[in-house]
């Protein structure tokens, strides 16, 4: 759950995307860089670290960034590093995608299968729940060998579980239920 810290950076950079006409552009730029602070956590660590002066975590961010971020991003993560809050950064994604998404009237669900969906399968999916829901689908898909097969939807505090493990009658009913 994210903290007060979270959602007041997260909407403070919403804010300065909308008023500034850059908010895709933005919110795109942190989430990459989120993604490539997952991938490489120590550089977070780095960024917290008390014992590195200030303009030497700028030079770094500099070093990776610069040319690759607008001004804003760049700015938002100088920001972020002077006040000692580069711990937060991936909560603020979070909190700034969940900001995005309802703004922009999208719903991530959360798609977890034993094997990798296919293509067809994907497209299916994705049409049903934006045919259901009314809103745009963004999928973030999971593999877990350990639900042996069927599909578990995650999505808005709902989950929908036709795994074999949840339940092993009826997995063909429930799935074609979902997909078709």
């Amino acid at each position: 759950m994210a903290g007060i810290v979270e959602k007041t950076y997260a909407e403070a950079v919403f804010g300065l995307g909308k008023e500034q006409n850059c908010l895709e552009t933005l919110c795109t730029e942190i989430f990459e860089t989120a993604k490539i602070f997952g991938e490489n956590p120590d550089f977070i660590k780095l960024l917290s670290s008390p014992t590195i002066s200030f303009d030497e975590k700028k030079e770094s961010l500099n070093k990776v960034f610069s040319g690759k971020l607008s001004e804003y991003a760049m700015n938002f993560l100088f920001v972020i590093t002077e006040k000692n809050r580069m711990s937060s950064f991936m909560g603020i994604s979070e909190c700034l995608k969940s900001l995005y998404n309802d703004y922009n009237g999208i719903i991530e669900v959360k798609v977890t299968t034993a094997e990798p969906l296919s293509d067809a399968l994907k497209t299916k999916l994705r049409a049903k729940l934006e045919s259901v829901s009314g809103k745009k689908i963004t999928l973030v898909e999971k593999t877990d060998k350990s639900i042996l097969g069927g599909i578990i939807l995650d999505y808005d505090n709902v989950r929908m579980d036709s795994s074999i493990r949840n339940r092993l009658e009826g997995i063909k009913t429930s799935v074609k239920s979902i997909i078709a």
